[in-house]
């Protein structure tokens, strides 16, 4: 064998050697990678693990303080109920079921006039400005109630939230106390009411005995001491007039503060459609004196 043949096995070998070796070395890295990789699974898997397992742990908590809340809630909602119940139960100890003749054994006014001698305009007039839902409900007006509450709590102005029903029953039947005792007891009247009486028999009922200043309770009376005529007689200017006075009688006795008044419940009766632009426009042009302002 040749020198140079020698020299190219060397050569051969060397390669095939650093070969093996690279290989080798490759296979080596590959594997400390692979444990490396195996080892922060693990690591991120068991962190997974505690972590999964403090979340269930507090949402555990969680949930026990919010049931511990609702049986407390629970608790104190029976207990406001059964003394609800029992207050409720004793303020409306012996009240009678109210009828029509209930409430004309308790009127006020003398000067006492038929449903049919009521004009509609009056009528119309005193639902708009009073009681706008009145042929809707059934004696109390939920609406009303709850906007009153609202405002009664979140503002310094007081707001009521009275259905005639529960006006007649406090004029009649109860008294101007300002309890809950007396409120029980006018809401409970108001929806016997509207069990036993027609809504025409209740706007007859109202209007006999509502106050309209100057010592005069009744429409009939008031439409003599502000105009010198019958209720019956009265236009839509008139009537639109008359029931704004029972609002405030000691300001709207006064002829300007009325007239102001009327405009207001003009507007209304329009809005709800009790009037048409005609009449609306004819009743707001007229004028419309007080008797005492003739005389």
């Amino acid at each position: 064998m040749s020198y140079n043949n020698d020299n190219q096995n060397k050569i051969r070998r060397r390669k095939v050697n650093s070969s093996n070796l690279d290989s080798q070395s490759l296979k080596s890295i590959s594997n400390n990678e692979k444990k490396e990789i195996n080892n922060i699974k693990q690591n991120k898997n068991q962190s997974n693990c505690r972590n999964n397992r403090k979340r269930a742990k507090t949402k555990k908590k969680l949930l026990n303080r919010v049931k511990q809340i609702l049986v407390v809630m629970l608790i104190v909602l029976v207990v406001i109920s059964v003394v609800g119940s029992v207050f409720i139960f004793a303020a409306l100890t012996n009240s009678s079921k109210v009828t029509k003749e209930l409430l004309e054994e308790n009127y006020i006014s003398s000067d006492v006039v038929s449903k049919d001698e009521i004009p509609k305009y009056l009528k119309d007039a005193i639902v708009s400005i009073e009681d706008e839902r009145f042929y809707k409900h059934n004696g109390v007006d939920e609406i009303s109630l709850a906007r009153s509450l609202v405002n009664n709590i979140f503002k310094d102005t007081t707001q009521g939230g009275s259905t005639i029903e529960m006006q007649i029953s406090k004029n009649l039947l109860t008294n101007d106390d300002k309890t809950i005792k007396r409120k029980i007891k006018d809401i409970y009247n108001a929806t016997s009411m509207d069990k036993n009486m027609s809504k025409e028999d209740i706007l007859e009922v109202y209007l006999n005995n509502i106050y309209l200043g100057k010592s005069s309770y009744g429409i009939e009376k008031g439409a003599r001491v502000y105009f010198g005529e019958n209720v019956s007689d009265l236009n839509l200017a008139q009537c639109a007039m008359l029931a704004g006075i029972t609002n405030n009688p000691a300001r709207y006795s006064e002829h300007r503060e009325a007239k102001i008044r009327q405009e207001t419940i003009l507007y209304k009766m329009h809005e709800l459609g009790y009037i048409n632009d005609k009449e609306y426009q004819d009743a707001l042009a007229e004028e419309v004196p007080f008797k005492s302002e003739i005389e």
